[in-house]
């Protein structure tokens, strides 16, 4: 091609330049999104991927034409896109997401921790000679009274029943577990309950809007906490009580995460979740409705928020009262009398 030539072929572009407004931006090369799709190594996610950065390249020509702007989408920002998406591979654990792998690390330390050599010492140890003998008690259906609520020692007959125990040993403190009496299992059973602790703090953490780094920070403090997992170990009723503790601090969360959005269906499952935990923790101890208090406390605070909002109606204010009445104390006390009720269904021979 001769100089004019060249000189005329530039001339006619800055011409178009000027009509169009802009020119028209290159698209990435077709090598780009094969080597920078989000999975390269598979084949059904890498096309997924490269449709993606097409439909980018096309809305960045279709801005760039509406706005006169003769700049095209940064590519160091394509690039550092792909590099960040071809780092994960469709087989890796990060795949399904930091929350999944950070939960499924917890719940394993947890369960190093609460179940590692729980058998070593083979004696009733401290308040193991009161609550395994009230367990044994719904072995042998002997009538007992407690000043707790039934549930958590109802839920250590059921491991001794679980083991094949009898009811003949008397839990005496200091004294040494017979052959016949799986006193591993008992705690083991009691130390399942210890476990979801670390897991449930983490969600309550993320539903409270922290970032997955501060939630798991949260969850290794709890997994880690040596009284927590020394309580747990052992045939007691603190395992229980603090699990359905942590259960209504994550129901609760969920509550409140989905506090503008009343009456979706994530909304009843928190609320009736909550109701259910309450109730849990209430017929395990009675330290529990400490609990119940903590979320009554908040549920006022929430009906006041609604009633200071001059839009809603007073329908959904009815509504808001009428789910919170079910959910938060329907739920709660017909769980607690059901758990009375198999107490004394249990128990029918006449006791000391």
């Amino acid at each position: 091609m001769s100089l004019f030539e060249n000189a005329a072929s530039s001339k006619r572009g800055s011409q178009r330049a000027r009509e169009g407004g802009s020119a028209t931006p290159k698209s990435p090369p077709p090598e780009y999104t094969e080597k920078h799709s989000l999975f390269a190594s598979g084949d059904g996610d890498a096309s997924g991927d490269e449709t993606t950065l097409g439909r980018t390249a096309s809305s960045g020509r279709g801005a760039a034409k509406s706005t006169g702007s003769s700049k095209a989408a940064p590519a160091d920002k394509l690039l550092a896109r792909g590099r960040q998406g071809a780092a994960v591979s469709p087989g890796s654990p990060w795949a399904l997401g930091p929350a999944v792998v950070h939960m499924i690390a917890l719940t394993v330390l947890s369960m190093a921790t609460r179940f590692y050599n729980i058998g070593f010492s083979n004696r009733v140890i401290w308040d193991e000679a009161h609550h395994g003998g009230f367990g044994a008690r719904y072995v042998n259906g002997t009538f007992y009274h407690d000043v707790h609520p039934p549930l958590a020692k109802m839920l250590v007959g059921l491991s001794e029943i679980l083991t094949g125990f009898d009811g003949s040993f008397s839990f005496e403190s200091g004294s040494q577990y017979p052959s016949h009496v799986n006193y591993k299992f008992m705690r083991l059973f009691n130390a399942s309950f210890g476990v979801p602790l670390a897991p449930m703090a983490y969600a309550t953490l993320a539903n409270l809007g922290c970032s997955p780094n501060a939630a798991l920070l949260g969850g290794l403090l709890v997994c880690f906490d040596n009284a927590l997992c020394t309580i747990s170990r052992f045939i007691l009723l603190d395992a229980m009580h603090l699990c359905f503790t942590a259960m209504s601090a994550l129901a609760l969360s969920g509550m409140y995460k989905y506090r503008r959005q009343p009456f979706t269906a994530a909304w009843y499952r928190w609320l009736v979740a909550t109701g259910v935990s309450l109730g849990l923790v209430a017929s395990a101890k009675w330290v529990g409705f400490l609990t119940v208090g903590l979320v009554g406390l908040y549920t006022l605070y929430e009906l006041y928020d609604v009633f200071g909002q001059r839009k809603t109606r007073v329908t959904s204010q009815i509504l808001h009262w009428a789910a919170r009445v079910v959910g938060l104390i329907v739920i709660p006390v017909a769980i607690y009398m059901l758990c009375f009720r198999v107490h004394f269904a249990l128990l029918y021979k006449s006791g000391p």
